[in-house]
């Protein structure tokens, strides 16, 4: 799968979904935050990923004010980062919060993941099944298990059943209590409690950050 590629095609389109919204429009699935709090955060997302690809330690993570035009401060933040993307081979060792991959390749793909759901944040829009399933996968066998070991939530008795596109992932232990079946965006946005709650008690339960 061409992480970098589909993250150009994604900031090319988030840069597009900026310029054509209210600066001072709420964000329903981010409570409290205006679409220049939202850009504020994923620039500065940016520029941290950007300072990951350069140290073998943790870079400081800083927000700060953006200037009047959010759309040209968004496309130099994000075409920086895909340059610096493109100029590393994905091997190329760096810090990441995946003990497992401590290479550039986890930055294509994380930060593929994070401007497609600030996208649909900004204005919802049904991702491609490609990219919606890499992110239902990230979430099931990344994000939910580093939930866990973090203690920073607490899986119901049994397991959650998702289905999307031909494709099925359980999470949890033991048979299903419950299963979510849907389009692969509905399902990734409801991972990332966006939309509809996950079904029953799994609704308690924060698999992503």
């Amino acid at each position: 799968m061409d992480h970098l590629g589909l993250l150009e095609g994604e900031v090319d389109a988030m840069t597009a979904a900026v310029a054509a919204a209210d600066p001072d429009a709420l964000i329903p699935a981010c409570p409290g935050w205006t679409v220049r709090d939202l850009v504020t955060h994923l620039v500065a997302v940016h520029v941290w990923a950007r300072a990951a690809l350069k140290t073998a330690t943790p870079p400081p993570y800083d927000e700060r004010v953006l200037g009047p035009d959010l759309a040209e401060e968004y496309a130099g933040a994000s075409q920086a980062l895909v340059a610096q993307l493109r100029e590393l081979p994905g091997e190329h060792p760096c810090w990441t919060f995946d003990k497992t991959n401590r290479t550039a390749s986890f930055w294509q793909r994380r930060q593929l993941h994070e401007v497609a759901v600030h996208r649909w944040d900004v204005s919802p829009y049904p991702l491609t099944d490609e990219i919606a399933l890499d992110g239902i996968d990230e979430v099931i066998r990344f994000f939910a298990p580093r939930q866990v070991s973090l203690g920073r939530t607490t899986l119901p008795t049994g397991s959650l059943h998702l289905e999307a596109a031909g494709r099925d992932w359980q999470v949890g232990v033991g048979d299903p209590t419950e299963t979510l079946t849907g389009e692969p965006t509905d399902v990734l946005v409801r991972l990332w409690r966006r939309g509809a709650p996950l079904p029953g008690a799994w609704a308690q339960v924060q698999l992503a950050p």
